[in-house]
């Protein structure tokens, strides 16, 4: 087997600098970027959803209160 052959990374200075390797990489990075960003798209996503139910959960806590002052 040849180095490099069990998809363990090339060692050595030439290898490393392969333009072949650096556009692996750079594709790498970018897969695990865009995965992120939409991981963080869904975060920001269900946090506006929380904030939308605390909001209605607060309307009616305000309006209990409202409407049980009024009957005293």
């Amino acid at each position: 087997m040849a180095e490099g052959d069990t998809g363990a990374p090339k060692s050595g200075g030439s290898a490393q600098g392969d333009a072949f390797s650096k556009r692996e990489q750079a594709d790498e990075n970018l897969y695990v970027r865009q995965k992120e960003q939409e991981k963080l798209q869904q975060l920001k996503q269900k946090i506006a959803d929380h904030k939308k139910h605390l909001d209605a959960l607060d309307k009616d806590v305000t309006e209990q209160m409202n409407s049980g002052s009024e009957k005293k």
